[in-house]
């Protein structure tokens, strides 16, 4: 028998319902490269995006404008460095975050651990993300350079 089946059991001879586990996502950052679709091609800019729930990372979602911060804004400066700079963005929300990612952090590998984060409230770390698309909603797309969770 494996441990994992034993767990429910043993839950359950604590009193605690094993549905009632709910497995609870941090919030996250996002720094991101975008590109807007115009008549004359593609724009690209540089966002920071913030999400309560970090795991719609990966699912499409598109944030609400006021957790969507612009570093670079479309057809201004193109997509921003992140690596070797501290680059800080207010948010509509009137919360900012500051990045700082290490020099030389782009040649890491997937996951690895790339510099630190602050806001408002708490720090962060950042790591290196694998450029997937946060999403696309027909005008604009987004994809995750780093990833920046509360530390």
């Amino acid at each position: 028998m494996q441990l994992s089946s034993l767990l429910p059991f043993s839950l359950l001879m604590l009193g605690i319902n094993a549905s009632a586990i709910v497995k609870r996502n941090g919030e996250g950052v996002h720094l991101a490269n975008c590109v807007q679709q115009s008549p004359l091609g593609p724009i690209p800019y540089s966002q920071m995006l913030y999400y309560g729930d970090d795991a719609q990372a990966s699912q499409g979602v598109v944030p609400s404008s006021s957790n969507q911060c612009y570093v670079t804004t479309p057809g201004a400066g193109g997509w921003k460095t992140w690596e070797g700079s501290q680059i800080t963005c207010n948010f509509p929300s009137n919360t900012y975050f500051q990045s700082n990612i290490n020099s030389g952090a782009g040649s890491n590998g997937v996951g690895g651990y790339s510099g630190s984060g602050k806001n408002n409230y708490r720090n962060f770390n950042c790591y290196r993300d694998n450029n997937h698309q946060l999403f696309n909603d027909g005008t604009h797309s987004c994809n995750s350079i780093y990833y920046c969770l509360d530390a």
